[in-house]
């Protein structure tokens, strides 16, 4: 991580693929690989024993670790070099058996699943405190009536509350797509120098089994070198995740302007270097930068697909170095607007106050509805066409010109005593708790919904949970 990274940032954020955690998962798959082995009578208890030791006690040199890899290409390589020092020199009765039967794409792939284990906890810990803190503002906010926008402009009525259940629906799926998909991503990989187990023999799934119990991760059955389906469903769900994230930060960033001013993040003093009134929307900004970086990451993760017959020249490395950044970027993004969300203040008078400055022009469709009764469809859409610039240049209601000009068409349809009657069906289609309503049906619907599915929660995976709790 960098400055430049770190304020964008939880502190620490992506840490999960840091060199020492890196180092630490490749030893884990080495020592777990030899118990496994002992485990199924392949290798001597012994020298499964010494070879956790030196997995335990033997010194590291990244900068040497990384030159060595460097020259050969591979980072498991380098990585068992001193492995193999420190048994030659402390127990060289496991020296035949270190990385038997592994190959290097064995050993960064598992580990790769032990650190992406890691990091999707983290990101579903904060998907979920996210999605806890919007369904919050949505059952405080069910019937909060604010302006609904369609390609940026005003449009009709919709409530915050609704907005903030539809953004935690999104989120929920993605929460619950993740969960469904890390048990057929997070396996151990074992397939030996082609893939075939070949070393192994007959005993390879038996060991896969063992070394997933010792690592707490799947076994998968069979290997997958070069075949990334699984791992990249995985990494999709958490783009499509993203894609749900950068939504909702745009929203709020908008909604947080000064002209608009529906929102605004907590107070935490002056933002700006030049402009000490200034508080900015940090938080929305956060999301939306970790955001950005996404799809094109996505894209680059998905080229990667494209790996030559049993081991990739290049596609592979450029998956294994650029896989991180998603997550980092996701939990940042998550981050941020978790915290946006905990401490959001809302101001419904200010809503109301722009849905009241359109003199009742959000109301127009319900208006024809209103009028159709007394004039036909036709008349009364074109009456409404007609009359809404009026009420913006003249300042005056929509409803009060479409009453004015009622009453001054009457005829044997629309008679003087049925205007009383229009009125009060007017008024009716312009009052923004009565169009809330069915933002705010909606929206309890959807708390219903999630409050079901919360009660009927099962171990979907209780056989997976220490995949993603």
């Amino acid at each position: 991580m960098t400055l430049v990274n770190d304020y964008l940032g939880p502190a620490g954020g992506g840490a999960w693929f840091s060199d020492a955690q890196w180092l630490q998962a490749l030893l884990r798959f080495e020592s777990g690989l030899a118990r496994a082995q002992a485990d199924c009578g392949l290798i001597p208890e012994p020298a499964a024993q010494a070879i956790a030791s030196a997995c335990a006690q033997a010194p590291l040199d990244r900068d040497r670790i990384a030159e060595q890899a460097r020259a050969s290409g591979a980072l498991g390589l380098a990585l068992v070099k001193p492995l193999q020092q420190w048994l030659q020199a402390h127990a060289p009765q496991g020296l035949p058996w270190l990385h038997w039967g592994a190959t290097t794409q064995d050993a960064v792939d598992t580990a790769s699943a032990l650190l992406t284990q890691q990091a999707l906890q983290a990101l579903l810990a904060e998907l979920k405190a996210l999605v806890a803190a919007l369904l919050e503002l949505a059952a405080r906010h069910a019937a909060t009536p604010m302006l609904a926008r369609s390609l940026l402009q005003p449009a009709q009525i919709t409530s915050f509350g609704l907005k903030c259940a539809q953004s935690a629906a999104a989120l929920q799926r993605s929460i619950d797509q993740l969960a469904q998909l890390a048990p057929q991503a997070l396996c151990v990989q074992l397939g030996g120098a082609v893939g075939n187990g070949a070393t192994l023999g007959t005993r390879r799934l038996a060991v896969e089994r063992a070394l997933a119990r010792h690592l707490g991760l799947e076994a998968c059955g069979h290997s997958w070198h070069t075949q990334r389906d699984s791992w990249m469903r995985l990494a999709m769900e958490v783009a499509v995740c993203c894609g749900s994230l950068s939504k909702l930060a745009r929203d709020w960033s908008l909604m947080s302007q000064y002209e608009v001013a529906e929102i605004s993040e907590a107070a935490r003093g002056s933002t700006s270097s030049a402009m000490p009134h200034k508080r900015n929307p940090v938080h929305c900004m956060q999301a939306v930068a970790q955001t950005q970086a996404v799809p094109p990451l996505a894209a680059l993760l998905l080229s990667c697909m494209t790996q030559a017959h049993e081991r990739a020249l290049g596609e592979w490395q450029a998956e294994v170095a650029h896989w991180p950044d998603l997550w980092r970027h996701a939990h940042g993004a998550a981050t941020a607007l978790r915290q946006a969300a905990q401490t959001l203040q809302v101001h419904p008078q200010r809503m109301l106050e722009h849905v009241a400055g359109l003199r009742g022009l959000v109301f127009s469709e319900a208006c024809v509805h209103a009028l159709a009764p007394f004039t036909g469809k036709h008349e009364a859409l074109a009456a409404v066409e007609q009359l809404a610039p009026l009420a913006l240049e003249q300042q005056r209601e929509l409803q009060e010109l479409l009453v004015q000009w009622a009453a001054s068409r009457t005829t044997a349809e629309l008679t003087p005593e049925q205007l009383p009657a229009l009125r009060r069906a007017l008024s009716l289609a312009c009052d923004p708790q009565q169009a809330v309503q069915a933002s705010q049906r909606e929206c309890l619907a959807l708390l219903a919904s999630r409050a079901a599915a919360t009660l009927e929660e099962s171990p979907v995976n209780a056989e997976h949970a220490h995949l993603c709790p």
